[in-house]
């Protein structure tokens, strides 16, 4: 089953206020001046940009594996001890503040966003029954 990602108004705000600051430094000081600054915005566009067009989970019965951009990740099912809801701050999978936190025995915690949190809980709990799940 897949699940689409969740993009708050604020991804597209820093994506549009980086490359505006970008491109008034490179109209007032030149491009040759503003070159450090559009590598700088490069390495961050790539990061910011490619989860508008691929931000989603595929959920089957052995994996959770979450795109995100350019990047991948895989979390075996089995491998789950705790799913939260939390509101965290930290840098993960999620392009929104309402997320769910997977924890696993072998990983760290991986935190991903998914615009239907409650079905995708649902359907996990259902493969996994071990799980505990914290509101």
């Amino acid at each position: 089953m897949t699940f689409k990602g969740k993009m708050d108004k604020w991804w597209y705000v820093v994506i549009g206020v980086l490359n505006g600051i970008t491109l008034g430094t490179t109209i007032y000081a030149g491009i040759a001046k503003a070159y450090p600054t559009l590598i700088i915005l490069l390495i961050v566009d790539l990061y910011f940009i490619p989860p508008i067009f691929k931000n989603e989970v595929i959920l089957d019965k052995k994996m959770i594996t979450i795109h995100f951009g350019l990047l991948k990740k895989t979390v075996p099912v089995q491998e789950i001890v705790a799913v939260r809801r939390m509101k965290s701050y930290s840098a993960s999978f999620a392009a929104s503040f309402q997320r769910v936190g997977i924890e696993s025995r072998r990983q760290t915690t991986v935190f991903l966003s998914v615009q239907d949190n409650k079905e995708f809980i649902n359907e996990l709990l259902k493969l996994n029954k071990k799980i505990k799940y914290y509101v």
